[in-house]
């Protein structure tokens, strides 16, 4: 009799341990607590066009490590410029700019930078497939809208292979010649980009 009530117990503290294990997992989080919130658009853009809409998603992170999509109050610091739907988090470009979209959700936020990309329809790109020699050490390039209006110092400048050229930050599109190769030299401007190749001997 005593060795049946010894092993009964000690079945009864393994089932304690065990149900303790799965409390500590799951069952001390009965109603999680929200501690921070990501926000993004479904499409993974930060862009918008004027009059045209951005669904933006807030994905909140518990405090038991699990994470997943929650409803939040939307805002934005500039409805002049992208305007967002309190309930629903659709965003409208209205003027170009950028504003930052927020959610809220239990006191705790989270926020997003979204740009509304203006009248530019189209870039061209000058010099087209150039060469150059290593020893000339820059290369400036020079881009152009749909109308024909100097875009140079207004679009983002970029080298595919930066060991052959690389930008500087605020050249306005000149151009390191870096080392011998080839590379994809990109003109982009919100939703639009156009690019040329860059040959140095």
């Amino acid at each position: 009799m005593a060795n049946h009530r010894r092993s009964g117990l000690v079945w009864f503290a393994l089932a304690t341990v065990v149900l303790l294990l799965v409390a500590g997992c799951k069952g001390f989080f009965v109603n999680p607590t929200l501690t921070t919130i990501t926000v993004g658009a479904s499409n993974g853009s930060s862009f918008v066009n004027v009059g045209s809409t951005l669904q933006m998603i807030a994905t909140g992170t518990f405090n038991d490590g699990s994470t997943g999509t929650i409803t939040a109050t939307w805002s934005s610091s500039a409805a002049n410029i992208a305007s967002v739907n309190a309930s629903t988090g659709v965003v409208l470009g209205v003027i170009p700019g950028t504003a930052t979209v927020t959610a809220t959700s239990s006191g705790i936020n989270g926020t997003a930078s979204v740009t509304v990309c203006g009248a530019i329809t189209a870039i061209t790109i000058s010099p087209l497939n150039q060469t150059d020699a290593l020893g000339a050490m820059t290369q400036q390039f020079t881009a152009k809208d749909q109308g024909g209006n100097d875009i140079t110092s207004s679009v983002t400048w970029s080298s595919t292979n930066t060991g052959v050229a690389a930008f500087t930050s605020g050249t306005n599109g000149l151009a390191n010649l870096v080392g011998k190769g080839q590379t994809t030299i990109q003109a982009t401007s919100c939703l639009i980009s156009n690019s040329t190749l860059l040959t140095v001997d």
